[in-house]
């Protein structure tokens, strides 16, 4: 975490791998398929709403901004620092964090996310005290990277969203992002209840229809963890059968689970499992057999923000990028930093 003034940029490095680990890994091109019907719920609309500024959250001088700004990159493979644009960078990031193949409308949200992920970095210094850059390549510091993957369709999708980032109420939207939420999205309660140590309004249970084409891996999975472990993850002495889900969340994930006394958050009882273990905390059963717990769910990552394989659904119904996005972080908007 950053101990200085801009305490809603210091968490992007911390959660960054939690957004990212593992999706881009799973991001194969699908097999064609019909365009499904439209998802059962589109983002709360709200024309005409005044925004309020969050509490806490700095207004972002956007002045900061007129010129495409040159972005110094920590090339974490080869230990190395390289300059270059903007706009290059978040090519080589969408290259990598999705499938170039994917439709133009799906990569262009993706952009958006992403670059507003790295302004956010660069305003915090986050990088910049970890390796003297502005951004690094490691997934596990901010996002991916690999501009050998750059193709026609990235380019055609950074150009049109050329300068272009998240604001919510004046201050910076936190742009996470996840594989695939479940056909619901978290909200900041239920994903970070302590790493963003400010409201988030922009994270809502809005729901998609991104089990359309997600591979089933990770649509449904199941998983065998020894009681022992759960036990010792939710920090309980007590006999492991004990152990209950507490309470769920407005989209239906983990919460509190615990027993008696003791209770964590679902997202830091992920977290001491293995996040590639558990692959959500979307969570439809629970079940212990006298030795192991037995976890049935849904999705893969955080839940919260843009879903990926939910934008590759809305982009292939004909949504454009500006809709993707507004679905997915609502009363953000998109504005534009520099031509």
């Amino acid at each position: 975490m950053l101990k200085n003034k801009n305490v809603n940029y210091a968490i992007i490095a911390v959660i960054l791998v939690l957004a990212v680990a593992g999706a881009y890994a799973l991001l194969r091109p699908p097999a064609p398929k019909p365009a499904p019907p439209a998802p059962m719920e589109q983002a709360p609309q709200t024309p005409g709403k005044t925004v309020e500024p969050i509490p806490g959250v700095p207004q972002f001088d956007v002045g900061k901004y007129k010129a495409e700004p040159t972005v110094t990159v920590w090339r974490a493979d080869k230990g190395t620092i390289e300059s270059m644009s903007m706009e290059k960078y978040i090519e080589g990031v969408i290259a990598q964090e999705m499938q170039p193949e994917w439709p133009v409308e799906a990569l262009a949200a993706q952009a958006i996310a992403s670059r507003t992920l790295t302004v956010n970095a660069i305003e915090a210094g986050t990088i910049r005290r970890l390796h003297n850059a502005d951004v690094s390549t490691a997934k596990e510091e901010l996002q991916a990277f690999a501009p050998e993957k750059v193709n026609d369709n990235v380019r055609e999708a950074v150009r049109r969203t050329r300068g272009q980032i998240l604001l919510y109420g004046g201050g910076l939207v936190n742009a996470i992002y996840s594989s695939c939420n479940g056909q619901i999205a978290a909200t900041k309660e239920e994903s970070f209840p302590k790493e963003i140590p400010h409201p988030a309004p922009y994270f809502q249970p809005v729901k998609d229809n991104c089990f359309a084409y997600a591979p089933d891996n990770i649509k449904s999975w199941t998983v065998k963890i020894p009681g022992t472990e759960v036990a010792a993850a939710v920090g309980y002495n007590g006999r492991p059968g004990d152990i209950k889900i507490l309470e769920k969340g407005p989209s239906g994930r983990i919460l509190y689970i615990g027993a008696g006394s003791q209770k964590v958050y679902g997202a830091e009882f992920r977290k001491a499992v293995g996040f590639d273990r558990l692959k959500s905390t979307l969570i439809t059963d629970m079940i212990y057999d006298g030795k192991d717990f037995t976890f049935k769910g849904l999705g893969w990552g955080n839940g919260v923000g843009l879903c990926q394989w939910g934008a590759y659904t809305f982009a292939k119904q004909g949504k454009d990028f500006q809709e993707i996005l507004t679905h997915y972080y609502t009363d953000a908007e998109v504005v534009k930093l520099y031509q």
